[in-house]
């Protein structure tokens, strides 16, 4: 059982698992050979992405799965790494015992013995495929078109007012991100989710906050959507395999945990620096760019060096990042970061409860994020757990 809220929750970072068609039902026939399924001489199955061997998710059926929460006790500081794998505690089970993983009906009684009113949904193996393909944009685009209008047939973008699934957006292209876009306010899509990094274009990489990309951060904020910003492989490992030697985001395989010091944050954080300074906010002010799964810790040396810059260059700044950061940004925190020093920085009414329900790292029961907020008052944990959330989808 959860915590007991007295009310039902807006959970901001809920996932499903693709199916084994996500990419392929949909997929233009001329892009077949760069979606593959391959199992190996012991069994196990693996993705062949274009032409290459693809290893970001290691159990690409997801069967068998992590039970929900199951590193729990690890991200409290109650156990160790090493001690749950002893402990047998990281369990896995078969994922046909899991219809709700896969299936929009059952997760919806699922939400309502939960206690969750509405959520956003995200996919889940999809968070890495931008990367794998950045150097064929036509590729990108047919296989995110692909997964967004499986991800419309399965889960569908919110018609039901509950279960708000979203188009995945690639900057790549300016005309075809906007229509990606459009794909979801056809169908009532309240965001798209998008990867923090630096936009792979046919002309090399950019900043999102280049001019370019305008025609899709203007349509976004007359629309009112929010543009999520979830956690995936933005290709920072690329930059810290300097210093660790990897180059390439495995985030199942048995690695050395402290590699993660040398990317968390930074490019979230370097994101939204971009479109500060590139000035997205100040031609845009009422685009809303919510960060999902990316933490906090980031934000107060951020706005370090956002009061060091303004105060030294204060005329190199298209507007104050401050006051931007304030009203362009939501941010839903991991339940185990420091929430109240977050509320130092940024609104209250932009903090967003999110659990990661079904993951391993999350919560296995998504209200107890409740348990993070003893730091505010009843009616501040409301607005963080309910009310902020509901807020941006109406």
């Amino acid at each position: 059982m959860g915590t007991d809220l007295g009310y039902d929750m807006f959970d901001a970072d809920n996932h499903f698992y693709e199916g084994r068609d996500a990419f392929t039902r949909y997929l233009d026939p001329r892009y077949a050979g760069e979606f593959l399924w391959m199992t190996d001489e012991r069994g196990r199955t693996h993705v062949i992405l274009h032409g290459k061997f693809w290893p970001y998710i290691p159990n690409p059926t997801f069967d068998p799965i992590a039970v929900p929460g199951s590193m729990e006790l690890m991200f409290r500081g109650k156990k160790s790494r090493q001690q749950l794998a002893a402990e047998g505690i990281h369990i896995l089970e078969p994922l046909a015992s899991r219809p709700e993983y896969m299936d929009r009906s059952a997760r919806l009684k699922r939400m309502d013995e939960q206690g969750i009113e509405a959520c956003w949904m995200f996919p889940t193996m999809v968070s890495g495929v931008e990367h794998q393909t950045s150097d064929d944009v036509d590729l990108t685009y047919a296989l995110l078109n692909a997964l967004n209008r499986w991800i419309l047939d399965e889960w569908g973008f919110g018609a039901e007012g509950r279960i708000y699934s979203m188009p995945v957006v690639s900057l790549a292209d300016p005309d075809r991100a906007v229509a990606q876009l459009e794909l979801g306010l056809e169908h009532g899509a309240r965001a798209v989710m998008m990867r923090p990094s630096p936009v792979p274009t046919a002309l090399g990489y950019r900043s999102p906050g280049d001019p370019m990309f305008d025609p899709f951060w203007a349509r976004a904020a007359e629309a009112n959507v929010a543009v999520t910003c979830h956690a995936g492989e933005t290709g920072y490992h690329e930059y810290a395999g300097d210093w660790t030697g990897r180059r390439q985001l495995e985030p199942f395989k048995n690695v050395n945990p402290t590699d993660m010091m040398f990317v968390e944050g930074r490019a979230v954080a370097d994101f939204i620096t971009a479109l500060t300074v590139h000035g997205t906010f100040d031609r845009h002010p009422a685009l809303r760019v919510v960060t999902i799964e990316n933490g906090c810790g980031w934000v107060p040396d951020l706005m370090r060096r956002f009061r060091k810059y303004y105060s030294h260059y204060r005329e190199a700044f298209p507007g104050d990042p401050f006051e931007q950061f304030s009203r362009n940004i939501w941010i839903s925190p991991f339940w185990e970061d420091d929430i109240a020093e977050l509320a130092q920085y940024l609104p209250v009414e932009h903090i967003l409860a999110g659990s990661d329900w079904p993951h391993a790292e999350g919560l296995s029961e998504p209200t107890d994020f409740a348990k993070s907020l003893h730091d505010f008052d009843a009616a501040t944990q409301r607005l963080i757990m309910r009310e902020n959330g509901l807020a941006l989808v109406s």
